[in-house]
């Protein structure tokens, strides 16, 4: 059970994963991965209790998406693996229950994890895609207080608090069932070269898949239109399916894997006092979670990473952007074109390049799906976003025909000037 960080390569180990079990050669290795990567993450966050949105309770996941992983795990064959960075949020109950359901004979729990100051940047890019608003050094500000504060981002501090993590699980499966792989920056093959030794693969049979969508980071102009844009998106009742399908899964992705910027764009620098309190953070998680290794954990790479200082980045943006490049722009408005007309980032005519299975990667929209075709949570999904969108368009129209205070007759909006 891989069970993330996030931002510590797991959408390149699941692709590696899935482009290995989708091979001929697969059926001689043993290896049983039950779901697609977005499947067994719907299923995490399904025992987790957890939703995907940005309003309380919205898109909670059956728990019967869990069973139904758990289901297909106990019917397979060889080794079994379940990859999610979802799985890293569990608190304890919850962990009892994972561990009750899949059985914990054999059960063993892998934990990547790099320099929290490498991981600040792109989780807050990360929540800029589900919507957030708050601008980096604001949202440094409160991550990294002392205590911080928990009601922005609050899953940040459940998944990054890298130490709990580990000693949450290594409490539940015991340490010497837990593998702690440390990414390092200069050894790119390092995270799926120890996924092979784990696997008893021979040494360079997971490789990073060619066909696996561009996950670099956003330079600082688009992160601070994507900002801008959120910031206005959530204060409208825009749901979340909605600005996961046309946003999220539209203007970002497709501006990420299409737009190239050049060598020298500014990317967001994580100002020193950030860096330093990061440093500070991962010293005490070396300490943490090298005391468990008399116990049995196993660690693969450099722990002491995490604790290495790092210095602010040279081509970083000091001041907000103002301007963003053209071609940016360009491929945001395609992408929501072609995610509201064709259903994917491209129009039929363009190549896709998304790895099937992976988060994004949906051929087809269900809203051009025959309605037999669709499942019956598709339907419920469906059915939901159309009655919405309904009511707004009701509530819209009864405004429209209200008389203004006084007896006016309701303003027109004044036309564009030219």
């Amino acid at each position: 059970m891989h069970i993330g960080v996030p931002k510590t390569g797991t959408t390149a180990v699941q692709a590696a994963m899935t482009a290995l079990l989708n091979s001929p050669e697969s059926a001689d290795y043993g290896i049983t991965m039950p779901g697609t990567p977005a499947e067994q993450a719907r299923a995490a966050l399904a025992v987790l209790g957890l939703g995907q949105g940005w309003r309380k309770g919205e898109a909670l996941v059956s728990r019967r998406i869990w069973r139904r992983l758990v289901a297909r795990a106990r019917a397979a064959s060889g080794t079994v693996v379940v990859s999610s960075e979802f799985l890293c949020e569990a608190d304890p109950l919850a962990i009892e229950r994972i561990v009750e359901d899949l059985g914990s004979d054999d059960l063993r729990v892998v934990v990547t994890l790099r320099p929290l100051s490498k991981i600040l940047p792109s989780a807050w890019q990360q929540y800029l895609k589900s919507g957030h608003a708050l601008p980096y050094e604001q949202w440094l500000q409160a991550v990294l207080a002392d205590p911080p504060k928990r009601t922005v981002t609050p899953s940040f501090w459940r998944r990054h608090d890298h130490a709990a993590v580990v000693e949450r699980w290594a409490t539940a499966v015991g340490p010497e069932r837990m593998n702690i792989v440390v990414i390092d920056d200069a050894d790119r093959g390092l995270v799926l070269r120890a996924f092979d030794d784990l696997l008893g693969l021979p040494t360079g049979t997971l490789a990073e898949s060619p066909a696996d969508r561009q996950n670099r980071s956003m330079t600082a102009a688009e992160a601070e239109l994507f900002r801008r844009v959120n910031s206005v998106v959530r204060n409208t009742d825009v749901t979340w399916a909605e600005y996961a399908d046309l946003m999220r899964y539209g203007a970002i992705l497709r501006s990420v894997e299409r737009y190239t910027p050049p060598r020298d764009a500014s990317k967001m620098t994580t100002p020193a006092w950030a860096l330093d309190r990061a440093t500070e953070l991962g010293a005490g998680y070396v300490t943490a979670i090298d005391a468990l290794r008399p116990s049995g954990l196993r660690v693969v790479g450099d722990l002491d990473l995490l604790a290495k200082p790092v210095a602010p980045a040279m081509n970083g943006a000091t001041t907000t952007p103002t301007e963003i490049p053209i071609d940016v722009a360009v491929e945001a408005l395609l992408g929501v074109v072609a995610r509201a007309t064709a259903g994917t980032l491209y129009f039929p005519d363009e190549p896709e390049k998304l790895t099937p299975g992976l988060p994004g990667s949906d051929a087809i929209s269900i809203r051009r799906l025959p309605a037999d075709k669709l499942t019956s949570r598709q339907l419920a999904d469906l059915l939901n976003v159309r009655v919405r969108a309904g009511l707004r368009r009701r509530r819209r129209d009864v405004l429209n025909r209200l008389p203004k205070i006084g007896g006016s007759e309701p303003e027109v909006e004044p036309e564009a000037e030219s």
